[in-house]
């Protein structure tokens, strides 16, 4: 693919309509019920009016020539009366036609007034002339309707005199075919049609609304968002929850919870994702920028690698804002730096955390000069000693906003895990991200996602989680319990 190919394509925005609906289904639907209402307050609310309509026939006079007549004229009476009756639907609206009909029936209005409420037709290849007439009271609408249509009816045939007092008959007869009568039911407003045009403009603009609201969305807000921009698998989804801003990892403190489950789950899949390759047991943990939790995961990660039985390294190489130590509640002043600048030995700056099997080594001192201190042979020796010394040895690193350390481990064989959080994680800085892994040509081994909104508990599920107390009253997490009964 050459650049221009790949601008290109970088340009294109595609638009997932079905899951810009998903992420957004509440402002769908609150578009959705609020146009639905408003057409619906519209329509009933309005003042029904009604329709009463006059039809008109025309027809060419013959015996109304003067004696002055030829063939000819006769002959040329039906184009004569065809390019009339076009002219007819805008004289009802003249002075001339409707003054007669408000002076007739005493009506309370003006002639501008009264126009607007008339209309007039010449239906296609006719010779008819329909007058309609739309008012509050379908008597009134009749009414006028029928008065009109005499009005005209008197302008079109009345007897016209010329400068010499000639009298001269009009050629054009106008009859009334069909009176107007008044209607049973309103023409306006239509309810069943409005309420279903409603509907539909309710679910187009909501549509509309998802669509625009999710282009306009900065963050990420599903998976999908992220596996969008990153073309990796998603290992394992961590829910917002308020265990993992406790010191002590989950899978210690709430053995049977969910959340404990879901660590436990990201640490399953990364096993089987893992390649045998050499260091690909050194799992580097970064995020695209900072508060998206990738120490908690880090932590919470290694603490279900050692569960399993597994020898457990966590290193705290995010140097310049140090966080593990903290996350589990140990000193950190001593550790990663001090033993990559020969200060102290392994003794003194591994800690063993929970289990025999389970090491902690912390940042250490803040280093004035953090990324040669960690791109420093010193480090890749490290990092291939304790390969070979652990089953599984993770790696916080700064987030790839702050600093490229993450690519430079993971150029060295360790495989990357990013970790991304729904609400938090913005989409630029995650696409910026990916590019700059492309350019070095690092894969990601998969993503992380953190912050999801947890789901809600099933009664009919067959598993649950709960707490239960012990001996002591203090809560202590219970046992997957089943409901229901049992199958064979």
């Amino acid at each position: 693919m050459n650049d221009t190919e790949q601008v290109q394509n970088d340009d294109v925005i595609t638009i997932d309509v079905l899951g810009a609906i998903k992420k957004h289904v509440i402002t769908a639907i609150i578009t959705l019920v609020v146009v639905a209402a408003a057409v619906a307050v519209y329509t009933f609310t309005r003042t029904p009016q009604y329709t009463a309509t006059s039809e008109l026939l025309a027809t060419y006079r013959s015996s109304a020539s003067t004696t002055s007549s030829t063939g000819n004229e006769l002959n040329s009476g039906a184009s004569y009366l065809n390019s009339q009756i076009q002219t007819y639907p805008q004289l009802v609206k003249t002075e001339s036609v409707l003054q007669p009909v408000i002076d007739d029936l005493g009506l309370n209005t003006t002639v501008k007034t009264l126009a607007a409420s008339v209309t007039a037709s010449n239906p296609t290849d006719t010779m008819l002339v329909d007058i309609s007439v739309v008012d509050n009271d379908p008597k009134v609408a009749s009414g006028i309707a029928n008065s009109v249509a005499e009005s005209l009816k008197k302008q079109v045939t009345s007897t016209l005199y010329t400068d010499e007092g000639d009298k001269i008959v009009s050629p054009v007869n106008l009859s009334v075919v069909q009176q107007a009568y008044a209607p049973s039911s309103p023409s306006s407003p239509k309810v069943v049609m409005n309420l279903a045009i409603g509907l539909a403009a309710g679910i187009l603009l909501g549509v509309a609304a998802a669509i625009v609201k999710d282009l306009m969305d900065t963050r990420i807000r599903q998976d999908s968002d992220a596996t969008a921009i990153m073309d990796v698998p998603v290992l394992g989804t961590v829910t917002r929850s308020d265990s993992y801003t406790e010191r002590t990892p989950v899978i210690i403190a709430k053995p049977a919870s969910r959340d404990a489950e879901e660590i436990r789950r990201l640490r399953t899949n990364l096993t089987f994702v893992l390649p045998e390759e050499d260091k690909a047991n050194v799992i580097v943990v970064t995020s695209a920028g900072p508060s998206e939790g990738k120490t908690t995961i880090s932590v919470n990660l290694a603490t279900a690698f050692a569960e399993a039985g597994s020898k457990v390294l966590l290193i705290d190489a995010d140097v310049r804002s140090p966080s593990v130590s903290k996350k589990l509640g140990i000193e950190g002043t001593v550790g990663l730096t001090h033993l990559i600048t020969n200060t102290v030995s392994s003794h003194d700056a591994i800690q063993r955390y929970w289990k025999p099997n389970f090491h902690v080594l912390p940042a250490g001192k803040q280093s004035l000069n953090p990324s040669i201190l960690l791109n420093s042979r010193a480090m890749r020796a490290l990092v291939d000693q304790v390969s070979k010394a652990y089953d599984y040895v993770i790696i916080d690193t700064d987030p790839m906003q702050v600093s490229n350390d993450a690519a430079v481990f993971a150029k060295e064989g360790p495989q990357l895990l990013v970790v991304a959080s729904l609400g938090i994680t913005e989409k630029k800085t995650l696409k910026q991200t990916d590019q700059e892994l492309h350019t070095l040509d690092i894969q990601p081994i998969g993503l992380a996602i953190n912050y999801a909104e947890p789901e809600k508990p099933q009664k009919s599920g067959y598993y649950y989680y709960g707490e239960d107390t012990d001996e002591n009253g203090k809560k202590r997490q219970s046992q997957h319990k089943k409901s229901g009964k049992a199958k064979d």
